[in-house]
């Protein structure tokens, strides 16, 4: 499979991935607003659930403080399969 399926639960709406880019930036290509600052991990802005799937990460791990084992940060991670969030 080329392709993952990101499912919006709280929105019903799901998007397809289909390039190494990062979440933040697919959920903007398919006009979903989202919160973020520094797109790099730190600040936590971005902060999402992510209720089914993997995801993996950029960067070695996201720096933000108040991290849940549930939180992801799109602005630093991509897919890893098809994945269910909640925004």
């Amino acid at each position: 499979m080329n392709y993952s399926i990101i499912e919006i639960t709280n929105i019903k709406k799901k998007i397809i991935y289909r390039k190494n880019i990062s979440l933040l930036l697919t959920l903007e290509l398919n006009n979903i607003d989202m919160q973020y600052q520094c797109r790099s991990g730190y600040c936590g802005m971005c902060r999402i659930e992510l209720i089914k799937g993997q995801i993996k990460y950029e960067i070695k791990q996201p720096m933000a403080a108040l991290f849940k084992k549930q939180d992801i940060f799109p602005c630093c991670c991509q897919p890893n399969g098809n994945i269910i969030i909640k925004i």
